[in-house]
């Protein structure tokens, strides 16, 4: 079975989009959990870090899926429609 070369795009699209929002999630968790811990921890930077990152990798599996789609469906790996011709057709088949 042969892969298209999108799959990979899809795959890698999707798996971001799922773990952006994640981080994003963990870093305000983890966030709230310190304050409401110790709220003279100065760790404020490295949450608003996180829940950036978290927030580009959302944006940057939505620019994958949206490539993958578009290279899948419409550019590189649509497949072409295309009848065979009589003489095609009484060849006999191909081996590779």
């Amino acid at each position: 079975m042969e892969y298209k070369n999108s799959a990979g795009l899809y795959v890698g699209g999707i798996s971001l989009i799922l773990a952006g929002p994640l981080i994003v999630f963990i870093a305000v968790t983890f966030h709230a959990w310190m304050i409401f811990d110790n709220p003279s921890a100065n760790v404020d930077g490295v949450f608003i870090g996180l829940g950036v990152f978290g927030g580009l990798l959302g944006i940057v599996g939505l620019i994958l899926l949206i490539a993958a789609t578009y290279r899948a469906l419409v550019k590189i790996d649509a497949m072409q429609v295309m009848r065979p011709s009589a003489s095609r057709e009484n060849r006999p088949a191909d081996h590779r």
